[in-house]
């Protein structure tokens, strides 16, 4: 913080002539003065010492701070001062060595206190009279910097969902008989299978361009380890070539979509021998009906070897028909192809966006939002988009965004309270909301919200950050912008923070406005760098002319008021 000037007064008064003369102290020190805001809090301590001989034994002095602001005044607590004599409550003065005043109060900022000043009152009484002094002035107030908190912050834009590329997979199983690898349709499991392989083909048929197909074989487990690796090769390369067949026959079919002239070239496929299917094998037993399921189960994983392991497995299949049904459907080529989906252009699905918005999907319309960088055409999109699916609660909640971003919250407001309306307790609606309650300075509101976006994964420390400068917590709020190198709400924490330079350079690279250049002019008081005050304040003033009127009665240009240059920036 910026170190506060202290104020010197003489205000030695000669109370009520009598036989010992009544006096408040000859000076007063007032920290901070000029006064300051912190967290909605402006503190004054007031010090000062009553000389020796100087208070009567039976005086009764009540001491009064007095801020006096526009038309208005703002009364502090009252310090009464009594002699060892006098009646009542009160701090006892020595009326030989005399005493010390140490009064210390806060109050409720208004803005209006701006422009003030701090007066002290005092009233006596000895011997039944009573009298009122003049009041004098002992301070200048209220800095009021910690409340130029910028109507900024980090909106949260939900995600659009859209994929700009979708991969889709299908997939279709060729059963074989027991150690055979040749294709028999006749299978009971093949014929049964007929309509997976179907739609299998008509999946392909539909002529996506395809990223790759794999095909994976295994072999029942009962069978020998070595011929069973051999097994499940000879399977996938046999589904393999009767894929490429197809595929080969198809593109001789002009009424199809299918073209290839070198389909092992043009196609992708990764062909992988699973050996034996030991744990498909395990994990039919575990969901089986056979009472004894678990029993088999020890029975075959307690054997040492995995020869011994196969040969226990076979001879439970002339005990158990189930698990015979069970190695049947282990003996299989899966073939999973993998499809880029149909995609429109970025061109297409910006054009619609804007002239058939009721075309596209709804992931297509947010995504369309994306493609500009034109806040009005991001905007009509998003609007679009309300009106096409008005159940999208992302639609509303990212028309609010791009409107606090246009910094028209009223609007916004209205399209987040549809949102919530949707889908309450989300956390991207509540961090805009935040958003708006801390603009409109409610700021218990926007920490309520604040906390609800969070705990539903939203970062929201820049937003908090700016609620903690107001709440006077300025080592939080720097904590808070920690991921931000060039902000101005983060130079203004790290002023309030007491690290001006920090400060200063967040400032340098931040976007450069009225309300930019006005702290750096701020920084330039507080450091009596008069050449970066004059020079920030005049941009200020030039960007915005408001500023003329603030900077004239700013105590922090307080030791700059009667200088020409500033009054000649200021009029």
């Amino acid at each position: 913080m910026r170190k506060a000037k202290l104020l010197t007064i003489v205000f030695a008064t000669t109370l009520l002539a009598g036989c010992i003369n009544t006096q408040l102290p000859e000076d007063y020190t007032v920290e901070p003065d000029p006064l300051e805001v912190h967290g909605n809090q402006v503190k004054v301590d007031v010090s000062g010492t009553i000389p020796e001989k100087s208070f009567h034994k039976k005086a009764v002095v009540k001491f009064t701070p007095v801020l006096r602001y526009s038309n208005s005044s703002k009364q502090l607590k009252s310090l009464t001062l009594k002699g060892e004599k006098a009646e009542g409550e009160g701090t006892v003065v020595s009326s030989e060595k005399g005493g010390k005043i140490k009064y210390s109060d806060s109050f409720d900022w208004d803005p209006e206190m701006a422009q003030s000043e701090l007066y002290v009152t005092a009233n006596l009484t000895k011997n039944g009279k009573s009298e009122t002094l003049p009041e004098y002035k002992i301070a200048d107030g209220v800095i009021m910097t910690s409340k130029r908190v910028a109507e900024s912050g980090k909106t949260a834009m939900a995600d659009h969902g859209y994929e700009k590329e979708t991969i889709v997979k299908k997939s279709g199983n060729i059963f074989f008989a027991y150690n055979r690898s040749n294709l028999n349709w006749r299978l009971d499991l093949n014929e049964e299978n007929e309509a997976e392989m179907k739609a299998l083909k008509d999946f392909i048929a539909r002529g996506w361009k395809i990223q790759k197909i794999n095909v994976d074989a295994w072999a029942s487990p009962e069978g020998e380890l070595s011929l069973n690796e051999e097994l499940s090769q000879d399977r996938a390369n046999t589904a393999r070539d009767y894929l490429v067949d197809w595929y080969e026959d198809m593109s001789r079919d002009d009424d199809n979509n299918i073209n290839y002239d070198d389909v092992e070239k043009d196609i992708k496929f990764n062909v992988k021998a699973k050996g034996e299917d030991y744990d498909g094998f395990m994990k039919a037993l575990k969901k089986s009906d056979i009472e004894q399921k678990n029993t088999i189960a020890n029975v075959i994983k307690s054997q040492p070897t995995k020869r011994k392991r196969e040969q226990r497995i076979n001879d439970m299949t002339v005990i158990y028909k189930e698990i015979e049904e069970m190695l049947e459907v282990l003996r299989r080529a899966e073939i999973t192809v993998f499809a880029y989906e149909p995609k429109r252009t970025d061109n297409e699905i910006a054009q619609l966006a804007t002239t058939q918005p009721d075309s596209l999907s709804k992931k297509e319309l947010l995504y369309a939002a994306t493609l500009t960088e034109n806040p009005e055409t991001k905007l009509a999109i998003y609007k679009s988009a309300t009106e096409v699916y008005p159940k999208s609660w992302k639609a509303f909640n990212n028309a609010a965004a791009v409107l606090l971003e246009m910094h028209k919250e009223d609007e916004a407001a209205k399209y987040l309270e549809q949102a919530n309306a949707i889908e309450s307790n989300n956390g991207y609606i509540a961090n805009n909301l935040g958003l708006i309650a801390a603009w409109k300075e409610d700021y218990k509101s926007a920490s309520t919200y604040y906390a609800t976006a969070k705990s539903n994964g939203i970062n929201t420390s820049i937003n908090e950050g700016a609620v903690k400068i107001i709440n006077g917590d300025y080592q939080g709020a720097v904590a808070s912008f920690e991921d931000v190198n060039c902000s101005y709400n983060k130079a203004l924490a790290l002023l309030m923070a007491g690290k001006t330079n920090d400060a200063t350079r967040s400032l340098d690279c931040a976007e450069k406005t009225a309300q930019s250049h006005y702290l750096m002019a701020i920084i330039g008081a507080r450091t009596n760098n008069d050449n970066m005050l004059y020079t920030n304040l005049k941009k200020s003033v030039k960007m915005d002319a408001d500023y003329k009127k603030e900077a004239a009665v700013d105590r922090e240009f307080i030791d700059y008021f009667g200088k020409e240059e500033f009054n000649k920036i200021v009029q």
